[in-house]
């Protein structure tokens, strides 16, 4: 169980931070202008219109199916905050968007 959470959380880190530091490529192997083998530009765009508009029921569609269980652990209760460290990360906000997911950690942790 720890560490199916720890790997969930190192996913939804990884989806967050790919999202917000660059709305057009996920960064890969630390090197932002290169994209992962798994990059995929019309689901790129698909999560920046859906986590800008916060559709919660269009995110979960989207990420049912393709990004491990982080729809298990973001429930509409904490997609919210979920986006708001997207928000942040996107605007250069590190720090506050890393406050925001290690408070969501914690709680994935607690459940």
């Amino acid at each position: 169980m720890k560490h199916r959470n720890r790997l969930l959380m190192s996913g939804l880190l990884a989806l967050t931070m790919g999202l917000g530091v660059s709305s057009t490529a996920f960064a890969y192997q630390d090197e932002l202008s290169r994209k992962s083998p798994n990059y995929n530009a019309s689901f790129v765009l698909e999560m920046n219109k859906v986590l800008t508009s916060q559709d919660y029921g269009a995110w979960k569609e989207l990420v049912e199916d393709n990004i491990g269980v982080v729809d298990e652990v973001i429930t509409a209760d904490k997609f919210e905050k979920f986006t708001e460290a997207w928000k942040l990360a996107n605007q250069g906000k590190i720090k506050e968007a890393n406050a925001i997911r290690k408070a969501l950690e914690q709680e994935a942790k607690i459940v």
